[in-house]
């Protein structure tokens, strides 16, 4: 039985490209999941620096988001009920076992950290700006990435066989809420003081100013973000598995939604970049060098500009690639998953992409 839902992939991949856009033209930065959550939580104190607390609430928007949609459509035995019947044994569709949830978060946490993206980062953004860099990158990861779900047998201990513990239970649910609550009422000062009396006209209030602005945008972008990824059905592994499983061709259940939904993504995210300086592809004369909504005297595109495809990128991008192959999960919808409650993404694959992601920080001197 094929899970091809191409309408679905095509708008959810829009959403998240249009999330792209925003936090581009808003706040001048690129969506790159895994760096803004990487830094988020092995850099908290950081997180809540003037210039950095938008990763904060856009990793707070996120989660509450996340958790708001599971609390009205997903949180009941009858809908956990049907998605198990959808990856069953017979279907074919794998399932992580605990080992292969820590490997693979590793291996995803090293590889984005080391290759400086993942799929949002280098797929959605780098490829809507034709970034040669991000075009390697993809090609390294979708390439071993459908190695690695294509040939990874389904009775390794990498594997196991679906059941209802995959997904959350009782308690789990209440961490991934707590996680949640802690963070939303972490970042509300944060948001609130946007709404506070301008400040005089310096240098200093300027750049404060723009950073209040930029909190609202990156909430905004984050919401967006994770309803294009419910919609797309990237937050379900089975999904992406069906995908860079190539073997599912000659079996006819083969699931293309996933180049829909990069589709849609690569294409509303280049809309964005049509109004950037620089990046541009048919002439703009209004095209903007700074974001409209930010005080240009201290605001700028924090656009990408390195040009060079080293080993570096290959390496991490390979990685990343193996992880994903091996999890179903890269760290847009792995966040998605914590709140939802999942237990096994909770307890084994995020401890494992920190642990990665502090590891290659420290491989990168090596470089």
């Amino acid at each position: 039985m094929s899970l091809f839902s191409p309408v679905s992939g095509l708008v959810g991949g829009s959403l998240i490209g249009l999330s792209a856009a925003t936090l581009l033209l808003g706040n001048g930065e690129v969506l790159g999941c895994s760096g803004i959550l990487s830094s988020t939580m092995l850099n908290p104190l950081q997180a809540f620096s003037s210039e950095n607390k938008w990763k904060l609430v856009f990793m707070s928007s996120f989660l509450v988001t996340s958790s708001l949609y599971n609390s009205f459509v997903t949180e009941s035995d009858e809908y956990y009920a049907l998605e198990l019947a959808k990856i069953q044994p017979s279907s074919n569709i794998p399932f992580v076992s605990d080992i292969g949830y820590v490997i693979a978060g590793f291996l995803v946490g090293f590889g984005t950290r080391l290759g400086n993206g993942c799929t949002s980062g280098h797929g959605i953004c780098g490829l809507a700006r034709l970034s040669k860099r991000s075009f390697a990158a993809v090609m390294t990861f979708m390439a071993t990435g459908i190695a690695t779900a294509s040939l990874c047998p389904t009775d390794s201990f990498l594997r196991d066989v679906p059941d209802s513990s995959m997904f959350p239970n009782e308690s789990s649910s209440v961490v991934g809420k707590c996680i949640t609550a802690l963070l939303a009422v972490t970042i509300l000062p944060l948001i609130l003081k946007k709404f506070k009396n301008k400040i005089p006209s310096t240098s200093n209030a300027n750049e404060e100013a723009n950073d209040n602005k930029k909190v609202i945008v990156g909430a905004l972008a984050a919401a967006i973000f994770s309803v294009g990824l419910v919609i797309s059905g990237m937050v379900k592994q089975y999904k992406v598995f069906g995908f860079l499983d190539v073997k599912r061709m000659a079996t006819g259940t083969w699931d293309g939604t996933l180049a829909f939904v990069m589709g849609g993504g690569v294409v509303v995210s280049a809309a964005g970049y049509h109004w950037v300086k620089g990046y541009n592809y048919f002439g703009n004369e209004k095209a903007l060098s700074c974001p409209p909504l930010l005080d240009q005297s201290c605001s700028k595109f924090n656009v990408p500009s390195n040009t060079v495809i080293d080993l570096q990128l290959l390496l991490g991008s390979a990685m990343f690639g193996v992880g994903w192959g091996l999890g179903g999960l890269c760290p847009g919808p792995a966040l998605f998953a914590a709140a939802s409650g999942y237990p096994k993404v909770m307890y084994y694959w995020w401890p494992a992409n920190l642990v990665g992601v502090f590891l290659a920080k420290q491989a990168q001197k090596l470089f």
